[in-house]
């Protein structure tokens, strides 16, 4: 039987139908799938982009500790006078090239100290105290502080401050840095301090004593106590006393002000000269103390400032030298030089560069150490300069150089 025409027209409209549809929802399928890869592709992409963005970051960051640990290192090293290093068990290892720099010597091991070898480098008497403390700080993963003597290249020894940190300061420790550095200077400024202070409280103790005594003297004394003496006692104390406030006066401001203050004025050294050796022998009768002038002695100097040069240079050298004592002035050109000189033992060679700083000196010296040092500003402020020598068989010899008058007060100036 024949199909009916109707009927297959409408089969045929059904399955073209169907296969819309399954076009329609493969086309769905492939846009979905065409999104989920786009989207897919775009978070890729970010995230290597970010993957990229923290590389880069981690290498700025590893190049920034790089040259930051560069430029510790760096400092450490040019501020050290050595530096080391050492294990987390606290095996030290100094640094070749510094520890030869300052010690003369390399590392080595020791007998007497199996892996300490530079401990043969310090002061017999700091080394268990420096080994205690370096084992208290391993032991505790805790800074290490500590200041010892070490020995130079040249024998003598120098206060070092040592210091070392743990790395990393939390958590368990990875490494030691330290470093040692020559606190010499100031070690010896605080133990010159100490010393001027007891000298000062000594000095002052005497002549004051004296005044109390006096004046109790005055108070409560018989009448066969001679008043006129008494005075005199108290006069000479007073003096003295004053003198020493004086030098502290005058320290202050060279070391706070700038130096000492001068007030230029026409003067005659030839006549200051005589006047202070006059007065030094009056003081020191029986001694041999000369005085030679010659040439042109007359310039614009600080007549009381220079008194004091004179005084101090020539009590220096009644108090550590031996007769004869000279003392000569000569004027040439637009210098006017003076000179003192004494006989005896010479000043020790080592203490020449510091004798004209505070608190150094002659070791014979018994005062507060600030005489010479007064002596140099007082030179420097009038523009001159002083120097010393002190040989055996010559004696010592101050030799002070003055300009006539001050840098912009020459001939025509004005």
């Amino acid at each position: 039987m024949d199909d009916d025409p109707t009927t297959g027209g409408a089969s045929e409209q059904e399955g073209l139908a169907i296969a819309r549809d399954a076009l329609r929802a493969a086309a769905a399928a492939r846009d979905l799938l065409l999104a989920q890869v786009r989207e897919a592709n775009e978070k890729l992409l970010l995230a290597a982009l970010r993957a990229q963005d923290a590389a880069d970051a981690a290498d700025a960051a590893r190049v920034a500790i790089e040259e930051s640990e560069e430029r510790f290192r760096s400092l450490v090293t040019t501020a050290a006078a050595v530096v080391w290093h050492a294990s987390a068990d606290g095996r030290v290892r100094v640094e070749p090239e510094s520890w030869w720099r300052f010690t003369g010597t390399t590392p080595r091991e020791s007998a007497d100290y199996p892996a300490w070898g530079w401990l043969d480098n310090l002061h017999p008497s700091d080394r268990e105290r420096v080994r205690s403390a370096w084992n208290d700080s391993v032991a505790a993963s805790s800074a290490y502080a500590t200041d010892h003597r070490l020995r130079r290249g040249d024998g003598s020894y120098a206060w070092v401050a040592s210091r070392a940190v743990p790395i990393p300061s939390t958590g368990p420790t990875r490494e030691w840095i330290g470093t040692m550095t020559d606190v010499s200077d100031r070690v010896r400024m605080e133990t010159a301090r100490d010393q001027f202070i007891g000298i000062l409280g000594h000095d002052l103790r005497s002549p004051l004593s004296a005044v109390k005594m006096a004046a109790h003297l005055l108070e409560h004394g018989g009448p066969g106590q001679r008043t006129a003496e008494l005075a005199a006692r108290i006069s000479r104390s007073s003096r003295r006393m004053e003198a020493m406030i004086e030098s502290l006066l005058l320290f202050a401001r060279a070391r706070l002000g700038g130096g000492i203050p001068i007030t230029r004025r026409a003067c005659t050294l030839g006549r200051l000269c005589a006047d202070q050796v006059a007065e030094a022998r009056e003081a020191h009768p029986g001694r041999a103390i000369g005085c030679a002038t010659s040439g042109d002695l007359d310039g614009e100097w600080d007549p009381d400032r220079l008194e004091q040069v004179l005084s101090n240079l020539i009590t220096n050298a009644v108090a550590h030298g031996e007769d004869p004592i000279s003392v000569a002035v000569h004027g040439e050109g637009d210098l006017v030089t003076l000179t003192v000189q004494n006989h005896g033992p010479p000043i020790r060679q080592s203490l020449l560069p510091t004798l004209f700083e505070p608190y150094h000196g002659d070791e014979r010296s018994k005062g507060l150490g600030l005489g010479l040092y007064i002596v140099c500003e007082i030179v420097r402020a009038h523009g001159g300069v002083i120097t010393v020598r002190s040989e055996a068989g010559e004696g010592t010899l101050f030799t002070v150089a003055l300009p006539r008058r001050a840098p912009d007060q020459g001939p025509g100036a004005g």
